[in-house]
């Protein structure tokens, strides 16, 4: 029996980054549903961006860090010279640095989150650091990369805004038409939580990792299921275990 066959799967992930499990989930009998509820967006104020990706072009940098994928896109233009290591979190964020730059990052953690970074670089000790990221990004790897002495220019590459999938998903949601929600991050959880009505039980909340559900907790939206690890095949493992344990009971 395929647990994913019939069921209704709302995938909340921006425009176009959702469409690879979208396939997955059809695959398996499924029916995805994308409905974004988060988009990207220029800072507000280009110019820290445009003048560290200057230092960045001239050298000054001894570690270019990218934490997302969005984040290697806001700097595709960007010159990232040889004398700068790359360190990326995640073997997609790792990929996209290969394809727009044509560079092998010099450090990939293991454990797919920017926690884990630090120590996966090595001695930063007088390294200088260029952390672009998002403008709600919270200070947590900002302040560990100091901690173990690196000098950190932090820019905001990119902001988070409301996606356009928040009206479809709210009707759907209304009608009873979803049986799970994909949350790959914090700022979609916190979209969601707008969408849900106080004491309303929502559908299995399947998140992409442990910072998203801890998001989550603190909005208080129940999870069902946290993935493994942060990719599609961890997701629809997740998702599959979901609609077992449900039809178990």
């Amino acid at each position: 029996m395929n647990a994913l066959a019939g069921r209704r799967i709302a995938i909340t992930r921006p425009a176009g980054r959702g469409d690879t499990l979208a396939e997955r989930l059809r695959a398996q009998g499924a029916i995805p549903l994308l409905t974004p509820l988060i988009a990207y967006a220029p800072p507000d104020d280009p110019a820290p961006l445009q003048q560290a990706l200057s230092q960045l072009a001239a050298g000054a940098y001894d570690w270019l860090v990218v934490t997302s994928r969005q984040a290697v896109q806001a700097l595709a233009a960007a010159t990232v010279p040889s004398v700068t290591a790359i360190a990326a979190v995640g073997k997609g964020t790792a990929a996209d640095c290969r394809r727009v730059w044509g560079r092998e990052p010099a450090s990939v953690p293991d454990e797919e989150l920017g926690a884990a970074l630090p120590q996966a670089m090595g001695n930063l000790a007088g390294q200088r650091v260029l952390l672009p990221c998002a403008d709600i990004a919270p200070p947590t790897l900002t302040e560990a990369l100091r901690a173990a002495g690196a000098t950190v220019d932090r820019v905001t590459a990119y902001r988070t805004i409301a996606g356009p999938g928040a009206g479809e998903l709210a009707a759907a949601l209304q009608a009873g038409e979803v049986d799970a929600i994909v949350l790959a991050s914090g700022s979609a959880a916190r979209q969601l939580r707008a969408l849900i009505l106080p004491h309303t039980q929502p559908p299995a909340l399947v998140c992409i990792g442990p910072s998203t559900a801890a998001v989550c907790a603190a909005v208080d939206l129940p999870v069902a299921a946290v993935a493994e690890r942060p990719n599609d095949d961890a997701l629809l493992d997740a998702l599959a275990q979901v609609f077992v344990a449900q039809h178990a009971q």
